[in-house]
């Protein structure tokens, strides 16, 4: 018999719908909301500590399992319109949450095509312009413009290497909490 790995031993697996379940005991259902946020129920923020939670749990879990929200509350507490409008403001959260990370690529892009032609330009300038510089002032603005030319060329490289691949990850972890099944459970 294969050995259990870690996740699969803190979540559980749901063989219907072949998931893993990320468990989460609440009050009420006003425990999943931000308490600061003033705004009607279907547009309100997700409480820190409720995303930080699923965020951290749904990192657990290998991308190539599908998750489900399960929610545990009190059987008495239990409101249809509740669950409904619960679900659109989780749904709505991430769906902002996956719309600023798109901006924020978008941004991103534009800024490492900017550093490659600035890199460009400016070791351009060092090679064509300065190779013969005698003077000291020369030779001192000749080294900058070198260095700053190599500097702009290593912020393209963390761009599309590190900075992109982070936002990337962060992408695929909303993503797949905003498609995850929300699941409500009653307990007495």
């Amino acid at each position: 018999m294969r050995k259990k790995r870690y996740f699969q031993k803190l979540y559980k697996f749901n063989e219907e719908n072949n998931t893993y379940g990320i468990e989460v005991s609440l009050d009420t259902y006003d425990d999943v909301y931000d308490d600061w946020d003033a705004s009607p129920f279907k547009k309100r923020d997700i409480e820190d500590e409720f995303n930080d939670f699923v965020v951290n749990s749904s990192q657990d879990i290998p991308f190539n399992y599908d998750i489900s929200i399960v929610l545990y509350l009190p059987i008495a507490k239990r409101d249809e319109q509740k669950e409904v409008t619960l679900i659109s403001a989780y749904r709505n959260y991430y769906a902002y949450a996956l719309d600023r990370l798109n901006r924020r690529k978008t941004t991103l892009y534009k800024k490492t095509i900017s550093y490659l032609l600035l890199s460009i330009f400016m070791l351009g300038i060092g090679y064509f312009f300065f190779r013969g510089a005698k003077s000291l002032v020369t030779s001192i603005i000749h080294e900058g413009i070198f260095i700053g030319g190599w500097v702009f060329l290593w912020e393209f490289f963390t761009s599309i290497f590190i900075t992109l691949r982070e936002l990337q990850e962060e992408y695929k972890i909303f993503k797949r909490l905003y498609k995850a099944e929300i699941v409500f459970k009653y307990t007495e």
